[in-house]
């Protein structure tokens, strides 16, 4: 994305929201898409920043992170406006080591301000803060798979720690978390056949609503033919993603569209249930399409910078 000029409507920050709940694969997700257009073009916005208490409060209360009440949404509601008119602003971080909060720093909107949490849009007024909002949506056994792996190969918790904790924050996550699919512009459904099937056995379905679903229309997916199979339902476009999408034909898309930034060792990466990288055609193809929606959904500012 090429730098605002001083002369006449300039690009604002473009406000790109990740949201789902805890290990539905946003870092996984962000960390593409962030590549795709330019690190030195996004400032990311962790939104579990916004968290009221820390985790050891949060335990005490006997609450999860998934409630809304240990968020401070009105704060939230309030810097993500700011950032929109390319405002800096002025928040603490928290640190998922320990579940404590850090000192606060300044957040600086680049191009693209690419917020990320469980909680980004709870209620429509939030909703509006975003110029694309995306809720990544795997189903229960795929979710509690990713959940726990995530959990103890990269937080360092133990299995049996996750699954003490775990009931209670699939009950928040159905109350709190999953309503906000209705909200998003783009919904990424994970679905698989059976639960003991692998992830790569994943079926990938994306949903397209509003500004998203018109902007898909000149995002250049005619190019796969059928791989990627396209229906129109009640203004919704679906894309449903399977077997025949070949990483070669993504990898080419994804060079036509960020000829610049495109790097295959960065997209459609994920972390195996051994530990190890790997590279699938569906999330590659996601991380692409979310980034060609953001460059071509972005906002002119009416007046002359000065």
């Amino acid at each position: 994305m090429s730098a605002p000029t001083t002369d006449g409507p300039r690009p604002l920050p473009f406000v790109l929201g990740i949201v789902g709940d805890s290990g539905s694969g946003k870092s996984t997700i962000a960390r593409g898409v962030k590549a795709l257009i330019g690190g030195d073009n996004v400032t990311s916005l962790e939104l579990d920043d916004y968290l009221r208490y820390t985790r050891a409060e949060r335990a005490e209360r006997g609450m999860t992170a998934l409630n809304p009440q240990v968020h401070n949404l009105p704060l939230m509601q309030e810097h993500l406006q700011l950032l929109r008119r390319g405002r800096p602003v002025r928040n603490r971080a928290y640190d998922h080591t320990d579940g404590s909060f850090g000192p606060a720093r300044v957040i600086e909107p680049r191009d693209v301000v690419l917020a990320r949490g469980l909680l980004g849009f709870p209620t429509e007024e939030l909703g509006k803060a975003y110029d694309l909002s995306v809720f990544l949506h795997p189903e229960p056994d795929l979710l509690f798979r990713w959940k726990l792996r995530r959990d103890v190969q990269a937080r360092g918790y133990s299995e049996a720690e996750v699954l003490k904790h775990i009931a209670q924050h699939l009950l928040d996550s159905k109350q709190f978390v999953a309503p906000q699919a209705e909200r998003a512009d783009m919904v990424v459904r994970y679905e698989i056949p059976a639960w003991d099937a692998p992830d790569t056995e994943a079926r990938v379905t994306l949903v397209l609503r509003r500004g998203a679903a018109e902007a898909l229309r000149g995002a250049a997916i005619d190019r796969f033919g059928d791989a990627p199979r396209l229906e129109e339902r009640d203004g919704e476009r679906v894309i449903r993603l399977d077997a025949g999408l070949s990483l070669e034909s993504v990898d080419a898309w994804g060079r036509e569209r960020f000829p610049q930034t495109f790097a295959p060792e960065a997209v459609g990466v994920f972390g195996t249930q051994e530990g190890t990288a790997s590279r699938q055609a569906s999330l590659a193809f996601t991380e692409v399409l979310i980034a060609a929606l953001t460059q071509r959904l972005r906002r002119v500012e009416d007046a002359p910078a000065g």
